[in-house]
């Protein structure tokens, strides 16, 4: 039995459909105490890199995790997001896909990634007029921890590589 079917046996809201040391897939409902748990599973996967490594690449995958189950499914229990991790010996891979609507990086107005460069805090004037809470930092946060960062077309699915030093 793989570590991520024993780690989610006794867990409802997660299939593990493939679970090979190199290439997990897991099918989640989206749910903020799932997330967590994703995370926590995926930073003992992680665990033989650098400390400083690993919380970046766990921060970065939360983030995603975060963005797929809460904006791309709207937490809807009927949704879900589809984690999988691929490891080889000089990558790391993320992909993720949700059964939302998808969105456009480009029309994201609220998030730091659009802000222009002379204007570093504009997304936040936005966020305050739409009543959103603070934040809007996450895209961006993610594309400075990534090698490489690409969303469909759709928008509904992102792929996070990461090149290891071998």
């Amino acid at each position: 039995m793989s570590d991520a079917r024993k780690i989610f046996r006794d867990e409802p809201r997660v299939k593990v459909e493939s679970g090979l040391p190199g290439w997990t897939r897991l099918h989640l409902v989206p749910d903020p105490e799932l997330r967590a748990k994703v995370t926590d599973w995926l930073r003992c996967q992680l665990s033989d890199l650098s400390s400083e490594l690993c919380e970046e690449l766990s921060l970065a995958a939360d983030e995603l995790l975060g963005n797929s189950m809460e904006h791309g499914c709207g937490l809807d229990p009927e949704c879900f997001v589809k984690f999988t991790l691929i490891r080889t010996r000089r990558m790391l891979v993320f992909h993720l896909k949700d059964a939302g609507p998808g969105f456009s990086i480009e029309a994201l107005n609220h998030a730091a990634v659009n802000n222009p460069p002379e204007e570093p805090l504009k997304h936040t004037e936005v966020r305050s007029e739409k009543g959103m809470r603070p934040g809007g930092f996450g895209i961006m946060l993610v594309q400075k921890i990534a090698d490489e960062l690409m969303y469909s077309e759709q928008g509904n699915e992102v792929l996070f590589v990461k090149y290891l030093d071998c």
